[in-house]
């Protein structure tokens, strides 16, 4: 991997400063496309009786294979809240040095996140870390509300494509272009889970809903994207959003959009594709509607920390006003701050802190 052309290409899509080729996002979406279908089923197994892609991301197995001399494999966990039209935020990622991840976290040498002079992109070329993020590509939120504003004036007087639209746009095209292209570099090591806005048909059903917060925001991207770009964009677009996982769990950790909104058996994450309430339930739950115990019986399910460590939750979704907030008695773990380009660090044989495994990657 040539570290600067990669990291280069992905700041040109930081920039954003014209709307994406039809080709282009044609051709991202088919190759993030078909890694997504043809996952290892050693961590994404497939929907009893289907080909289809499960819903669930379980690296275990992949964690407790040995390393060298009988060492853990496990690797570390950088999770990544709701992206919302920010493609510098996946820049910053990758560009991050791994020195500053690791005096945050007060790593010794030896960690593989201690290594002089490389940054994230370099840790995922070596499969040294794995990056999860829970999704919302598309839709500024309150940072352009007042975009948000002019583009609905101008939708309601009949114009779908605007400036202002346009804007918004080549911001969340830029950021989708950039999950893509990063699923496809390091298949294994790089993750998108769907969130609630992850619906460009705009479509209700399947645990989908038509969105709207600060305009008609579903509406007015459906009604761009088949205005501009058309239908064979549109569906490849619909097509890499429906095989995106729903959730993901390791040792000591479980991660998905939304807390979630009740206990769910491994064999029904698996199965969630196909199950709108569980796809609901995974996406969609608002603050204090989830069952209290759902996400303790999920951990207990699920996750199998090392001795002395215990398992937590993270997601996104609900915003929170510093850089997280605890639910379901601590075990659950809110990490998207709109105004910050925040990530949490889940080290494998340490119980996740965030007051310590939260940090800014901006500039």
């Amino acid at each position: 991997m040539n570290r600067s052309k990669v990291l280069g290409e992905f700041l040109l899509l930081a920039k954003h400063q014209k709307l994406p080729s039809k080709k282009k996002i044609l051709d991202a979406a088919k190759r993030a496309l078909f890694v997504l279908d043809t996952e290892e089923s050693s961590y994404r197994e497939r929907i009893p009786g289907t080909d289809v892609a499960g819903g669930l991301l379980d690296f275990r197995a992949l964690d407790e294979r040995g390393g060298a001399n009988g060492a853990s494999s496990a690797l570390a966990t950088i999770i990544v809240p709701d992206i919302h039209a920010r493609p510098e935020f996946i820049y910053n990622i990758l560009n991050c040095d791994l020195s500053k991840i690791a005096a945050r976290l007060g790593l010794a040498k030896g960690s593989p996140l201690a290594m002089d002079g490389a940054k994230v992109v370099d840790a995922l070329e070596e499969s040294k870390v794995r990056v999860i993020c829970v999704g919302d590509i598309l839709h500024a939120e309150g940072r352009a509300k007042e975009r948000w504003a002019a583009s609905l004036s101008a939708f309601e007087g009949g114009a779908c494509d605007s400036p202002p639209m346009r804007e918004e746009m080549a911001e969340g095209l830029a950021a989708l272009l950039a999950v893509m292209k990063a699923k496809y570099l390091w298949p294994q090591n790089f993750h998108c889970l769907k969130g609630n806005h992850e619906n460009i048909a705009n479509e209700k059903g399947e645990g989908n809903f038509p969105f709207r917060k600060f305009a008609y925001e579903g509406r007015m991207v459906f009604e761009f994207m088949m205005a501009v770009y058309g239908k064979e964009v549109l569906d490849a677009v619909y097509e890499f959003e429906k095989a995106l996982p729903l959730c993901a769990c390791a040792g000591n950790f479980f991660v998905s959009h939304a807390e979630p909104m009740d206990f769910y058996s491994r064999e029904e994450l698996v199965a969630a594709p196909l199950d709108e309430r569980t796809v609901y339930g995974l996406t969609w739950t608002a603050n204090d509607e989830a069952r209290l115990g759902g996400v303790d019986k999920i951990l207990t399910a699920l996750c199998k920390p090392p001795k002395g460590v215990e398992a937590r939750a993270i997601g996104g979704h609900r915003p929170v006003p510093e850089n997280y907030l605890e639910r379901q008695g601590g075990l659950y773990v809110q990490i998207h701050n709109p105004k910050k380009q925040n990530i949490a660090v889940v080290m494998p044989d340490k119980t996740f802190d965030p007051n310590d495994g939260i940090m800014t990657v901006e500039e």
